[in-house]
């Protein structure tokens, strides 16, 4: 379910005599430093649930993360029984005596989502593998009612071939029954076909069919099937006239099972009709109110990043009905993966999201400003730029920085004009902010005001730090006017000569060594001519590292 990357196997060379192969048996009481460990490994493992949850497996993050997991409990190390950890309402016991959390949140959410699991103990074999540690952190973050309808975690945990974490307990014999019950798995019944009346006695009924009473879960059934247009149109038109005869409870429950369906055909529509397509999105709209979307923002911010998928697709296909919701939601929300879940839905919705987005950036609460920025720099539409830039104003520096994040992502002339002009500003971090937006545009104005930033002084010497934030600016736009301007800062002149101002030069130099083109290499040979000695030695090294 969950593959590993193969980087993992690094962690099975070499093993010492305090791996896991050296531990035969339990320390009879945990002293101070084992214990330390188990602690440090626990965390750790609590900390990798976020990763998992917001990161594909594979992912480089996650990767680091489940390394960085076995080998703090190799380092334990565990032994052959396993090392059982005790789940309580208020802490994670080894051995009866509590883990030391010390507000640590990572511990605490870790003791905090097995106990809502109903997971009494969870126990760590040893040689961990890293794809069942991948495995395992993804299950724990799956909803509890979903683990409990799923036979629990521990049946998850065998279900997906997990061997080394064990949830309760271990048994082994239960496991090879287990994985014999999974190849056996109940196969889902095909749908039934309609069954043929049953012959009556008088042959004149023979012939009349039986009328068919017409309910909400019998038009779910025929949109789910139906291949025809113009019979899909009429589903729709008649389930929408039963379901406002229902109650407002029974009305949520049936338009999500019937946006499940629709969801479905937009994505694969029957036939590949794309007119069936697009009469599942209007089925979507004509299901719509008021308590649906709350229900499935709702369902958003429970999930998180996990099982998001047909609630974003409800929540896209909503449109403008959806916008103004979700930017209630994100100016509230304090989980930072559901913020993010919501500004890459309204980016999804796309331009009919920015009328309502650009009422709001007049919204007293910089937040709620700042969030409205995210949206339009994810947008990235020319015609936003003016709009982002105005909020260069905002008093709030955090409002600011964000504007430039957004100005970096919006092709726009305005957009290249505020930034070289944020290179100057008196607040140091904006300023570096907005040096580094420019990385992003290879207009020659960006080109002139990077070296301008670069070469500006602060009495005799440049703002170093600034300095080196505008050379790397200027290798990654990497054009040949980018090349002339990191060979004027070759060429800068000071009353003495420091280790820091030749530490510029030197970094200005081999960014031009990394820049490919023919003009860097004419640059890189006339510094090893170069009258500054210290940029001819330079210049030789790089050009020597080179040729090895």
């Amino acid at each position: 379910m969950y593959g590993a990357h193969v980087g993992y196997l690094l962690l099975y060379d070499n093993k010492t005599s305090f791996s896991n192969d050296g531990m035969t048996e339990l320390p009879g009481t945990p002293d101070d430093l084992y214990l330390q460990r188990v602690t440090q490994a626990v965390t750790e493992f609590g900390k990798g649930i976020k990763s998992a949850s917001f990161y594909p497996a594979g992912h480089p993050v996650l990767l680091q993360a489940v390394t960085k997991i076995i080998q703090l409990f190799e380092m334990v190390p565990l032994p052959e029984e396993g090392l059982s950890i005790d789940v309580t309402k208020n802490a994670l016991l080894y051995r009866d005596v509590p883990l030391p959390s010390g507000g640590n949140k990572a511990v605490i959410d870790l003791n905090r989502e097995l106990y809502l699991r109903r997971a009494a103990r969870i126990i760590f074999l040893p040689n961990l593998h890293p794809d069942e540690v991948v495995s395992c952190l993804k299950i724990i973050t799956l909803d509890p009612e979903e683990i409990q309808d799923a036979g629990g975690l521990e049946r998850i945990l065998l279900r997906e071939k997990v061997t080394r974490i064990w949830a309760n307990r271990v048994d082994y014999d239960k496991l090879t029954e287990l994985l014999k019950e999974e190849e056996l798995e109940e196969i889902q019944p095909e749908e039934l076909t309609d069954v043929p009346p049953v012959a009556l006695d008088n042959p004149l009924q023979d012939d009349v069919p039986p009328e068919e009473v017409v309910t909400i879960e019998t038009l779910i059934a025929r949109i789910a099937k139906e291949t025809d247009p113009s019979a899909y149109r009429g589903h729709i038109v008649e389930f929408s006239r039963l379901l406002l005869a229902e109650r407002a409870e029974r009305k949520i429950e049936y338009s999500t099972q019937a946006i499940t369906v629709f969801v479905r055909h937009i994505k694969t529509p029957p036939g590949g009709s794309d007119e069936i397509a697009g009469l599942a999105r209007l089925g979507i709209k004509e299901v719509v109110s008021e308590e649906l979307v709350a229900h499935y923002i709702g369902l958003l911010k429970k999930r998180g990043a996990r099982g998001r998928e047909e609630v974003d697709a409800v929540l896209v296909a909503l449109e403008e009905r959806s916008v103004g919701p979700l930017l209630q939601a994100l100016a509230e929300e304090e989980d930072l993966l559901v913020r993010k879940a919501i500004v890459e839905i309204v980016t999804r919705i796309g331009s009919i999201a920015v009328p309502t987005i650009l009422e709001n950036l007049t919204d007293y609460r910089w937040y709620m400003v700042r969030n409205m920025i995210t949206v339009l720099g994810t947008l990235g539409m020319p015609d936003l730029a003016p709009h982002v830039a105005a909020t260069l104003s905002h008093p709030d520096l955090r409002v600011k920085k964000e504007a430039i994040k957004a100005l970096s992502r919006i092709p726009h002339p305005s957009s290249v004009t505020a930034l070289c002009d944020l290179c100057f500003f008196p607040e140091e971090t904006v300023a570096l902010a907005a040096t580094a937006a420019l990385s992003s545009k290879k207009e020659p104005e960006a080109v002139v005001a990077l070296y301008r930033r670069a070469a500006a002084k602060l009495i005799l010497y440049p703002n170093y730090r600034l300095a080196h934030e505008a050379i790397d600016s200027l290798r990654a736009i990497g054009t040949d006017e980018s090349v002339t301007a990191l060979e004027k800062i070759l060429a800068l002149r000071a009353l003495w000569s420091t280790k820091k101002f030749r530490a510029m030069k030197f970094h200005a130099l081999r960014s031009i060594s990394k820049i490919k083109s023919g003009r860097s290499e004419e640059v890189l040979e006339r510094a090893r001519h170069s009258t500054d000695r210290s940029l001819r030695i330079e210049a030789e090294r790089i050009i020597a590292r080179r040729v090895t």
